[in-house]
């Protein structure tokens, strides 16, 4: 049943991340069209990140009572309300509201994602089972980044219209194609809900598993996301502003992404997980995302600076996969817990990327690039202090 319900929730992923990403393309257009101020890109991703960091706690806490299929289930009928909410907005008031109720349920679809994986994974799989879970939404992300980028330019409306009905037919799906691990479930009351509701609440209930080693471990999760969010955010905007790109082109882009993904996660990827110390193999991962970081920054003329930036994407994603094979070792003993943490930090690093890259673009295009590398740099001193104690 667990090797049947693992390969169930990747097709339903795959589906997930095709469909989730179909308004990504879209949205500078979108804000464009509106006449709002250029800031509202990494405002509206801030807005999301905000509501993701502050619940993932509380929804690791929800999944012991109602199982994980089920809290994915109604995660995406308030997820596709959010988009309809946010397809329909014209202020920017309108845009922060959506995206924070959208926020809200998609940390309960990311972190009961990871625990469904781990609560099904055969003994001895689990990391490579979430490498898997990562790789197919990087890569899959990308044809939904092109689909939606084509269904852009036919008409703005339709294609928020689209993914609203997918994320709806997902949680249709989700509740009557997965089946959760058979354990006692949890009572949950009122008091409970408001306490885990609190977005520090993860670090307390860490408290007894937190050492200096995990402490590095969450710098750096805080670290890279902060650097990928403030890279994508502004990267996004930066060649619909700058160049004048249409939906299209973001979208066809992505999906050279994708295919770069695919290409560097099931060979450089799978390679480090089976044959390295991935709390080693991970530092040179990050050098090179710093190194492809300088470059880019450097790089002014269209073909070069595009080129680089898909490469950079391709071995940007590598990293994922090695941070959640980590949380595995960290989170032996409570999971919940472990993986509410890690989606915590990650949705702070994502709050301040995106606030910081729409902020600071009204200065200079290209300083988020620049912040971008500085945060990598921090990732990498952190990695190897934790390597260092791994060690001992």
């Amino acid at each position: 049943m667990k090797k049947n319900m693992i390969l169930r929730v990747f097709w339903l992923w795959g589906l997930y991340s095709l469909v989730a990403n179909f308004a990504h393309p879209i949205t500078p257009t979108f804000i464009q069209n509106l006449g709002l101020h250029d800031y509202m890109f990494g405002v509206a991703f801030a807005c999301m990140s905000l509501t993701n960091f502050a619940f993932s706690p509380f929804w690791g806490k929800i999944s012991k009572s109602f199982g994980s299929s089920r809290v994915m289930a109604v995660c995406f009928m308030g997820y596709a309300l959010a988009q309809a909410l946010f397809g329909s907005a014209t202020t920017e008031l309108q845009i922060a509201s959506a995206r924070l109720i959208g926020g809200f349920f998609i940390g309960g679809i990311s972190v009961n994602q990871i625990l469904y994986i781990m609560e099904h994974s055969p003994e001895g799989k689990t990391g490579q089972n979430l490498a898997t879970n990562v790789t197919i939404n990087v890569v899959i992300a990308a044809f939904g980044y092109m689909t939606g980028g084509f269904l852009g330019d036919y008409s703005i409306g339709f294609t928020f219209v689209v993914q609203v009905i997918g994320l709806a037919l997902l949680g249709v799906m989700y509740w009557f194609w997965l089946e959760d691990a058979h354990v006692e479930r949890q009572k949950l009351n009122m008091k409970e809900v408001i306490k885990n509701s609190n977005p520090f609440q993860a670090v307390l209930d860490a408290r007894t598993l937190m050492t200096v080693t995990i402490a590095l471990f969450l710098v750096i999760c805080v670290a890279t996301s902060f650097a990928t969010t403030c890279y994508e955010q502004c990267f996004n905007y930066f060649i619909k502003d700058q160049y004048g790109f249409p939906p299209s082109y973001n979208g066809l882009l992505k999906a050279a992404v994708g295919m770069i993904t695919l290409a560097a996660n099931s060979t450089i990827c799978v390679y480090l997980m089976k044959k390295t110390d991935i709390f080693k193999s991970f530092i040179p991962v990050l050098m090179v995302c710093f190194g492809m970081m300088i470059s880019i920054i450097l790089l002014d003329k269209v073909i070069p600076f595009i080129v680089m930036n898909v490469v950079f994407f391709g071995f940007n994603a590598v990293y994922q996969p090695l941070i959640q094979a980590m949380i595995n070792q960290f989170g032996k003993e409570d999971n919940g817990i472990m993986v509410g943490l890690y989606n915590s930090m990650r949705s702070l690093g994502m709050v301040g990327g995106s606030l910081f890259a729409g902020f600071i673009y009204e200065i200079g295009p290209k300083l988020s690039f620049v912040f971008s590398a500085l945060a990598f740099l921090i990732a990498i001193v952190f990695a190897l202090l934790m390597n260092k104690r791994m060690a001992k």
